[in-house]
Order: structure tokens, then sequence, then C-alpha cells
């Protein structure tokens, strides 16, 4: 007959310490991540775009900023979301200046209608509503020509 001991083996402590915390560190680093992940665009490539309409130009301060100031044609408009960065909003907000007035309209995007607003600073976003939502900012530092006439 063998006999067997009824203790069983334990890893030393300071190991045992360190594989506990390892599911810690590993979820905490899942939600960073996950974290970085929703700064990025909702979608940073841009879709065919068509049918660029104006609808309204808005002023929050009409006495400074005039349809002189965003004096863009529905083919200008156009030009300005081809010729603009793609940006996430945040980047836009943090580093670009923000106009009181703008231009805003409609378009399509891959076939999908969706609004769009471009300000007098030239930053500007597309926004498309349905079964899955997008939106692209943009910042345009050589569409000077487009904006003011």
């Amino acid at each position: 007959m063998v006999a067997t001991s009824s203790k069983q083996a334990h890893p030393p402590a300071g190991l045992r310490q360190a594989t506990s915390v390892t599911p810690t560190i590993a979820l905490g680093l899942m939600l960073f991540l996950s974290g970085c992940a929703s700064m990025l665009p909702i979608d940073s490539t841009l879709p065919s775009l068509s049918e660029v309409f104006i609808k309204d130009f808005r002023s929050l301060e009409p006495e400074a900023c005039t349809t002189a100031d965003v004096a863009l044609s529905h083919s200008d408009a156009l030009a300005f979301f081809q010729r603009a960065r793609t940006l996430s909003r945040a980047e836009v907000e943090d580093n670009y200046p923000t106009a009181p007035c703008f231009v805003e309209g409609t378009l399509r995007a891959d076939g999908q209608l969706c609004d769009w607003r471009i300000s007098a600073a030239a930053t500007g976003f597309i926004h498309c509503d349905g079964a899955t939502p997008h939106e692209w900012y943009f910042a345009c530092d050589d569409c000077s020509d487009l904006l003011v006439k």
C-alpha cells in the first residue's frame, strides 16, 4: 500500500499573487483600449458623394459672419468634402477655430440621404441616419478659394 499525502501542493505566495492580478490587469487594458477605439471617427473612409444641395445659411452673429464668409455653390460644397481631410470630431474641436456662421444642406453618401454643414472656419461634417448611422468630420486647410468669393 502506498501512502499519499492529503496536502495539495501550492505555488509560492508571490506566484499566486501575480496570477490573481493578471486577470485584473488584462481587464483594465481591454477597457482602456476599448475607450481609445471610441475616440476614432465613426467612419474614416469617405463614401461616394452625390446630389449635394445647399438648403440654408445660418449665422449666430449676422453682423460679423455673413453669406460672403461662406459663399458656396452646390459644386463648391462637394469640392470642400473632396478636398478636406477627414478627422475625428475631437480633432476638429481641439485643433480648429469655430465660426458663428455656416451653410447646411443634404447630399447622398453611397446612395443614403444625409445632412451636412460647412462653417466659415473651413470645418464641416456629414451626418447620415438610418440603419447604420455614420458621421464624418472635416477640416480643409486649402479651401479659402471655395469659401470666400
